[in-house]
């Protein structure tokens, strides 16, 4: 430590000591003695202090409880769908407390709250321009959650706390150059430069959905016509299946929902794929292609090593990421190529808590030590 810090080593253990009496740290045995005494091994106290995170989409949200260890200590999802209105933070006001009190958490035990959504995010300024109807007037929603929660409040972009999950416990450790696509209601890219997550001038890099790819194509629900959104996120292979079906097409699908269309979800599709659904297999089959079109020309600007894929759609595994491989050899320059891998995530959903929590911890320790 005192090499590390280029201090001496009575302030190297003044600190130590320090840091025992704050409980930050403990003793967690001896190491080898190479001569005399054995070292003293100390580690950090995984009970100082616990973290709550809010992982929030338009399909359900999850509570989840960290300790400093990372370890998940207890999670609850909640049937509440992100909605643009102040109706959508009043309910999660209220399943929060249910949470921690049937779990006898004390909000003294929690050291600050990470928050993973969708949308424009700009993290610097706590505010998400996508759901600007969240809060009041001018009120920023980390400003927002603070003030209620009395306490630390960070709020993060749902596929950037991917890919930040992914760098530090997934397929991209120890990677430079990395892209995590997230198929999920919306399609988001997430970017690794140089070891770095990549967010551009606001916070935005990334909204790889809202390019144009057809432009006689669907009205996107942001306002531009043809986006990839309209033809490879959760929500329009749900669109295509039904109009399939109500267009006469074979598929076990009708029975898998009882003939009840409007009960469809993406779940359903997978399960018909893993069964064998011709129908579903060339759905999934067309997605994948359409989003390896729109990864090559991500790959030819970022030069990646590897690209993740994550999201509701990676439980297809090779039948989603076959054809996005495929694309990307079709579309890509051969040299770009040589050194590039394409996995579907091992960690799936979990990356995003752990990435949400990753960030939430390193902004609490520079707040606590700067």
């Amino acid at each position: 430590m005192a090499r590390l810090f280029h201090a001496s080593i009575p302030s190297a253990t003044g600190i130590v000591n320090e840091l025992i009496r704050e409980g930050w740290i403990i003793e967690t045995g001896t190491g080898p003695a190479r001569a005399g005494r054995p070292p003293v091994l100390y580690g950090l106290n995984s009970k100082k202090y616990l973290s709550l995170i809010m992982d929030i989409n338009r399909h359900g949200t999850q509570l989840v409880i960290f300790d400093m260890y990372n370890q998940l200590i207890v999670k609850r999802k909640v049937d509440i769908r992100l909605d643009d209105s102040p109706h959508f933070l009043e309910l999660l006001f209220a399943e929060t407390e249910i949470f921690l009190s049937s779990h006898h958490i004390s909000p003294d035990k929690l050291w600050g709250i990470g928050v993973s959504m969708p949308g424009l995010i700009n993290t610097s300024q706590g505010v998400n321009l996508t759901y600007l109807n969240l809060t009041p007037p001018g009120v920023p929603l980390v400003s927002y959650l603070r003030k209620h929660f009395n306490m630390p409040v960070c709020l993060f972009n749902d596929t950037k706390a991917t890919t930040i999950g992914e760098h530090r416990f997934g397929f991209a450790v120890d990677k430079s150059q990395v892209l995590t696509i997230n198929i999920d209601w919306g399609v988001g890219l997430g970017i690794i430069i140089n070891g770095e997550v990549f967010n551009g001038a606001s916070g935005f890099a990334g909204e790889l959905g809202h390019i144009q790819v057809k432009p006689d194509g669907m009205l996107c629900h942001c306002g531009k016509i043809g986006c990839l959104d309209t033809i490879t996120s959760a929500m329009a292979l749900i669109r295509q299946a039904k109009d399939g079906i109500t267009n006469g097409k074979a598929t076990i699908l009708t029975q898998i929902v009882q003939g009840d269309l409007s009960k469809l979800d993406t779940s359903h599709i997978i399960e018909a794929v893993h069964a064998g659904d011709e129908f579903s297999i060339d759905l999934l089959g067309n997605v994948g292609t359409e989003l390896g079109k729109g990864l090559a020309t991500a790959v030819h600007l970022f030069n990646p090593e590897v690209i993740i894929v994550g999201g509701l759609l990676a439980e297809a595994g090779p039948f989603i990421s076959n054809p996005i491989e495929q694309a990307i050899n079709k579309y890509c320059l051969s040299d770009f190529k040589n050194s590039l891998s394409i996995h579907i995530s091992k960690l799936g959903a979990k990356a995003r808590l752990l990435g949400t929590q990753a960030y939430l911890f390193e902004h609490l320790i520079a707040k606590e030590f700067s």
